[in-house]
């Protein structure tokens, strides 16, 4: 065994590598090699505007080059854009493709996916995606340039951005509400990383039931759902388990049993959603979460049920699409309505929610209405 100092001192964002040599000078040439290598992170700092560009960049045809980008912990979106390709005569077919920290593309990397200009894409859009709730850690995004493209060197800038906003107060607890009245409310918003343009929107409100149960290592818990007539969606979500180490998993099953959604993963934070068809005849649904590993024994965790029907009331927001820079406070003002009162055991629930003028949501609060009086 021999102990020896590395050091790791890097100029520049990017990979960088080592060769280690272990040499026998007794043979000829080198007995054996090793490569050693490290990654040093673009990082998101009020000083960039949480925002990484980069610019006067090439890709020649049938390449790759890789960005690395550090993503907070707690951030709500990270945001790639790229300025490339394009219909012009030598802008080239260029695409970049994201890398969750684990190492696993969250894009299709078939040879038509995601190019600009388009080939036959699958991808939301090949100049701008956004990763909702990413994992915190290093993202690799890697910029390609198709094997058919018509310049031999494409030109493209690319930009790593990392967006979120807060809602105060989050819940808005409501104890009573009059049937038809509306009620006036205030809310502060806050942008926590880079600027955008954007503004805040309400919701309808929805039947929920929320509770903070816990749950044994290997065991299942089943909450059901009567899910009425005219309803557009069901959202289940679970997470904050006091065992930050515990994997539970969660799957929505309809009357018959069949599992119509699952969230799965390698942490306790899941959510599933079901989007229901016009003139819904309504179901019952069995929301079913799964200690699959709870190291310590057991864990408590949050517990959310909702489904949203028009019928239920409002949250209307007066506000309108305006520049936010990193830091800034603005107060909306508005009005929670309800229309009708939930299943008993249940509560009405809305959100506030920040969003880009992309229509991108980079932050929420939820409204709670805990009692309704005719």
């Amino acid at each position: 065994t021999v102990k020896f100092v590395v050091m790791v001192n890097p100029t520049k964002a990017g990979a960088h590598s080592a060769i280690l040599n272990l040499d026998d000078p007794t043979t000829a040439g080198i007995d054996y090699q090793t490569l050693n290598t490290v990654v040093a992170a673009d990082q998101f700092t009020p000083a960039n505007n949480y925002n990484v560009t980069k610019t006067d960049m090439t890709i020649g045809r049938n390449q790759t080059t890789s960005f690395f980008f550090n993503v907070l912990a707690g951030t709500p979106v990270f945001k790639v854009d790229m300025v490339a390709g394009g219909t012009a005569a030598g802008a080239g077919q260029v695409r970049f493709l994201r890398f969750h920290p684990y190492g696993v593309s969250i894009d299709s990397n078939a040879s038509t996916s995601c190019y600009n200009p388009a080939v036959a894409s699958t991808c939301d859009s090949p100049t701008s995606r956004t990763a909702a709730n990413p994992q915190a850690g290093v993202w690799e995004v890697t910029v390609e340039a198709r094997r058919t493209s018509d310049a031999a060197n494409a030109a493209f800038t690319l930009t790593a951005s990392i967006l979120g906003a807060s809602v105060s107060p989050n819940p808005d607890v409501i104890a009573s509400a009059t049937i038809g009245v509306p009620i006036a409310r205030s809310y502060t918003l806050t942008n926590l990383f880079g600027a955008f343009t954007g503004r805040a929107v309400g919701s309808n409100l929805g039947s929920a039931f929320k509770a903070r149960p816990t749950i044994a290592n290997l065991a299942q818990q089943t909450y059901t759902v009567v899910v009425e007539p005219g309803s557009t969606s069901l959202t289940a979500r679970i997470g904050n388990p006091s065992d930050t180490a515990a994997d539970l998993d969660l799957f929505v099953r309809n009357a018959a049993g069949a599992t119509v959604g699952q969230s799965a993963d390698g942490d306790s934070e899941e959510a599933v959603t079901i989007n229901f068809p016009a003139n819904f005849a309504g179901g019952t649904y069995s929301i079913v979460v799964d200690g699959y590993a709870v190291p310590k024994g057991t864990t408590a965790y949050d517990y959310l049920d909702v489904f949203a029907n028009t019928k239920f009331g409002t949250v209307v927001l007066t506000d309108a699409n305006a520049l936010r820079p990193a830091g800034e406070l603005w107060t909306v003002s508005g009005t929670v309505t309800a229309n009708a009162a939930p299943a008993a055991g249940r509560v009405l629930l809305g959100n506030v929610q920040v969003r880009t003028d992309g229509n991108v949501l980079v932050g929420s609060g939820d409204v709670v209405v805990e009692s309704i009086t005719p």
